[in-house]
């Protein structure tokens, strides 16, 4: 099952929009003739390789399998052979292995928020076909050239590349389109050579394709941030403070006065949490508090019920400045008198 973008373009995608979630894998431990079950059944070329703990340790595939280490064309007919005879089908040098002892080892992953410039990139670099998506450890999903072959005809040309020159995201996935099925392996190539007739022009074009796939690249982790703070702002309006959450912030003040402190910072939230964008805050008038929504709201109404009462005060303060925005606000208890 594939994941999809849902209202992004196709320079602003990273891995995660365009990856495979359910990944077949297979145990270092396995034995060849189970690993050739697995692809047989899948009908794919290559299968990561996992340990006993679950972490992804490399890539096995059916040209490892039969000891074969080069860019030859595959014999999926053998696949079914294997699976079905066992060892009778290998050779003797093959026999009662382990996938662990056929395996590459060079593993090349990507995370889910890899601009998808960068995931074209490393199975042109390397000539492979496919790129495990790796998080915190363990494979989330698998990309494939296949994956992202469609993004051609969704991704705009810049007018150097309809001028017919290279370089660039849609110079990239042409190119990978052109490759797609001339010599691309699941075994990372060895370091090419320096390519004969190099010229000034082609270095000047070089850099230029650089400094357009960084654009492409800042581009994308801009929508990642972008992202990641709309899911920060969505979780504090959803967030509810418990008893057991406020006693614990209680225990955390206790704890800083025993320290020598004179406040602690109950939650740092951005100012679009605040019903007005943090205006009435950042310009310090009075009736801010009316402005707060969601766990911030809900800590102060705590606060105004259970502990103003015993004299402990509230205050806000700006904790951040970006440029032309308001940046995160914090929530400061005080005893200090």
């Amino acid at each position: 099952m594939q994941t999809h973008p849902v209202q992004r373009t196709a320079a602003d995608m990273v891995a995660s929009d365009l990856m495979t979630a359910h990944v077949i894998t297979v145990l270092a431990s396995a034995t060849v003739q189970q690993a050739a079950q697995l692809l047989a059944d899948s009908l794919v070329g290559a299968l990561p390789v996992l340990d006993e703990a679950g972490v992804p340790v490399g890539m096995v595939s059916d040209g490892d399998l039969l000891g074969r280490r080069t860019d030859e064309a595959r014999h999926d007919w053998w696949l079914p052979l294997l699976a079905k005879d066992g060892a009778a089908a290998l050779p003797s040098a093959a026999r009662d292995q382990l996938v662990q002892d056929v395996m590459t080892t060079r593993l090349i992953s990507v995370g889910p928020y890899t601009p998808v410039r960068e995931v074209v990139r490393l199975l042109q670099a390397n000539r492979i076909k496919r790129l495990p998506v790796i998080l915190d450890g363990q494979i989330v999903g698998l990309v494939s050239r296949t994956d992202l072959l469609p993004l051609v005809e969704h991704l705009p040309k810049t007018q150097a590349e309809q001028a017919g020159t290279t370089g660039g995201l849609y110079g990239l996935l042409q190119s990978l389109v052109a490759g797609a099925h001339a010599g691309a392996t699941d075994t990372p190539a060895a370091p090419a050579a320096a390519t004969p007739g190099v010229s000034a022009d082609s270095f000047r074009g070089l850099v230029v394709a650089s400094e357009r796939g960084k654009a492409d690249e800042e581009t994308a982790l801009k929508r990642i941030k972008s992202l990641e703070h709309q899911r920060e702002i969505k979780m504090i309006l959803e967030q509810h403070v418990t008893n057991e959450f406020w006693q614990q912030l209680l225990d955390h003040a206790e704890l800083a006065a025993k320290h020598g402190d004179r406040e602690l910072m109950l939650l740092r939230f951005p100012s679009a949490v605040c019903s007005d964008g943090g205006r009435t805050i950042n310009v310090v008038e009075a009736g801010w508090e009316k402005t707060l929504r969601g766990e911030a709201a809900e800590i102060y109404a705590r606060w105004e019920s259970e502990l103003k009462p015993k004299g402990f005060a509230l205050s806000v303060r700006s904790m951040s400045f970006e440029k032309e925005a308001i940046g995160d606000f914090g929530l400061f208890l005080t005893w200090n008198g």
